[in-house]
């Protein structure tokens, strides 16, 4: 029933209803510069009317009484959410990408005067020299100190290219643990949010930290988020590969949730070469012992097993311990089969760009092996006119006096000559990057250095009586194999030694007149060429993360201003809001004020 009280109450409605838009827009002010933080503002509705119909005198239909605050809302665009998620991950791979790309630029130093093509190109040059005068011992030291730099020069971006990679392994064992964190923090935030709503209330500055978590989570890799009952989410990779329950957040508790664990270490069962042995760390946890788990996975290829020391994340349980495709623990040193290890491969995100970048570096890794072998092969068969290292036949049997040898195996006596010389012959297939040097005895004693056109006949040029000390025919072979062309991408693959060039038909080249002239293959390329390829190849990868990264910033940029217009504070309009409200107030006030006037009327006048 309408009267002088009803009025009062509407406006003690409407009073409390501007007391809480003021309370809103303070809240927003407050959180102006809150990461994360989403605009709010109160919903208000009318509140239930009095009667319907009526006979009284104040005439016929519902009387209002005032306004209420229906709820506090967030004022957000989910589509948009979901557009920033997805480029966030996009410019969290090339973000990696871009970062180490420029470390192996920088590692490889191309061109500049003390890079691999420089120093390659100073050490054919010196056996050009060579061959000219051949009896200078300074030429002679010339060539001993060029090959000293080239071996050097290759072994510094051999090892420096290796602490890169072992430095992005590093990195993705923090990706793991910032990743299972994240996790945990937004399943906490979950359940806290389910909690509230299912009280009746709007817990919307939970809903901002947990969309600042997926917003910081979808920069490790890409997300999907589906929404649940009561405000809950659910979360899984776009990509879950073949895991039935990829689900890493659900908005149920009592559904069971995924995490991931850290590969540490992957070789094979010396007790039996067809079982790996797979050590990794629950939830990427390396601080305690107890965290360290081994499975023996069967029937697992060279190739799987390289692939996966680049991506080293695989499926866990929620405790860390791995899992198979449906979700079942593997238990502490069980035998699994290779299909059975569920590995996790995201394609965007910072953990799909370390992945990549390991694979991207181990393949500089092999290249620049290849150009090893390639240099050592090539270079110690005609310098001894042998196609072999080690041979049963021809004369000599082997080759006595190697230019390059494998760092790792060689040994020297006191006076800096070979110790076990079959061991070094042995060990030149396995000559890479990391470990190729100069022979030291040929560095103490440059004139051990075959240069004649007979020295393959003898072990040792000092034994050569046939040509005389002018004769630099071989060293002018040396320096013509800038110019020759060799299968280079096979060696370390198809081609594993001195042999596999020059007597089998892998390598498709042959060696002629004494072991001097070099017969072209077919398909291959010069050792400039290859190195060159390399480099270009870095180039165009480096040049495209970066231009990929410059493209994502700016879209980025872009989605995220879209999304301050909706979502953000302006504190113009938040002060418009406040002089609104304030006026309200003043206005439900002065209602309240003029109703007692009214009720002292009514009361004095009575008294009279």
């Amino acid at each position: 029933m309408s009267g002088l009280f009803s009025t009062f109450n509407i406006a003690k409605r409407g009073i409390n209803v501007q007391q809480r838009t003021i309370d809103v827009t303070s809240h927003n002010i407050s959180n102006v510069k809150t990461p994360g933080y989403s605009r709010q503002r109160a919903k208000i509705e009318t509140t239930r009317a009095h009667g319907g119909l009526s006979t009284s005198g104040i005439g016929k239909g519902q009387v209002g009484t005032g306004a209420q605050i229906q709820a506090i809302e967030r004022v957000r665009d989910s589509f948009l959410d979901y557009q920033v998620r997805g480029e966030t991950s996009i410019i969290g791979k090339y973000d990696v990408r871009n970062k180490y790309l420029f470390e192996v630029e920088t590692i490889f130093n191309e061109p500049s005067e003390n890079g691999i093509s420089t120093l390659m190109g100073k050490f054919f040059d010196s056996f050009q020299e060579l061959s000219k005068q051949p009896q200078n011992s300074n030429s002679r030291t010339v060539v001993a100190q060029q090959t000293l730099a080239l071996t050097d020069a290759l072994n510094h971006t051999y090892t420096k290219l290796e602490e890169l990679q072992k430095n992005a392994q590093m990195m993705l064992k923090s990706n793991v643990a910032e990743i299972n964190s994240y996790l945990d923090q937004i399943n906490r935030l979950n359940q806290e949010i389910v909690s509230i709503t299912t009280a009746g209330h709007a817990p919307n500055d939970l809903l901002d930290k947990r969309d600042l978590l997926l917003d910081q989570l979808s920069y490790k890799f890409n997300i999907q988020v589906d929404k649940g009952e009561f405000n809950g989410v659910d979360l899984k990779p776009e990509n879950p590969g073949g895991m039935k329950a990829p689900n890493l957040i659900s908005s149920n508790p009592s559904t069971d949730t995924a995490r991931f664990s850290m590969i540490t270490d992957i070789k094979k069962d010396p007790n039996d070469p067809n079982v790996h042995l797979i050590t990794y760390y629950k939830r990427g946890n390396m601080d305690s012992s107890e965290n360290m788990q081994t499975i023996k996975v069967v029937g697992m290829t060279d190739e799987e097993a390289k692939n996966l020391k680049a991506s080293r994340v695989i499926w866990a349980n929620n405790d860390g311990q791995a899992t198979k495709g449906d979700g079942y623990p593997i238990k502490n040193g069980e035998v699994i089969s290779a299909s059975e290890l569920m590995i996790f491969g995201p394609l965007d995100g910072e953990l799909s760009g370390n992945i990549s970048i390991q694979g991207d570096i181990q393949k500089y890794i092999d290249e620049l092996n290849s150009l090893a072998k390639a240099i050592a092969f090539s270079v110690n068969a005609i310098h001894s006119g042998q196609t072999s290292a080690i041979s049963n036949s021809g004369h000599p049997d082997m080759d006595y006096m190697p230019l390059f040898v494998n760092n790792d195996v060689a040994k020297y006596n006191s006076a800096n000559e070979m110790a076990n010389l079959r061991e070094i012959l042995e060990s030149e297939k396995e000559i890479t990057a990391k470990n190729i040097t100069i022979n030291k005895e040929i560095l103490k004693d440059v004139m051990k250095i075959k240069t004649k056109t007979n020295d393959n006949l003898y072990a040792y040029t000092g034994q050569n009586n046939v040509d005389g000390d002018t004769d630099g025919r071989r060293a002018l072979s040396i320096a013509q194999l800038r110019n020759s062309i060799m299968r280079i991408q096979d060696f370390g693959t198809k081609i594993q030694s001195r042999e596999d060039v020059f007597i089998s038909s892998k390598g498709g080249s042959r060696l002629v007149n004494n072991g001097m002239d070099l017969l072209n293959a077919d398909n291959g390329m010069t050792m400039d060429s290859y190195f060159k390829d390399t480099i270009d190849r870095l180039g165009i990868q480096a040049q495209e993360a970066k231009r990929m990264v410059e493209n994502q910033e700016e879209l980025l940029a872009n989605l995220e201003l879209s999304r301050a217009s909706i979502s953000g504070v302006s504190l113009d309009e938040e002060m418009a809001n406040l002089i609104q409200f304030q006026h309200a107030y003043n206005a439900n006030a002065k209602v309240i004020s003029t109703v007692d006037e009214l009720l002292e009327v009514v009361v004095n006048g009575l008294k009279r």
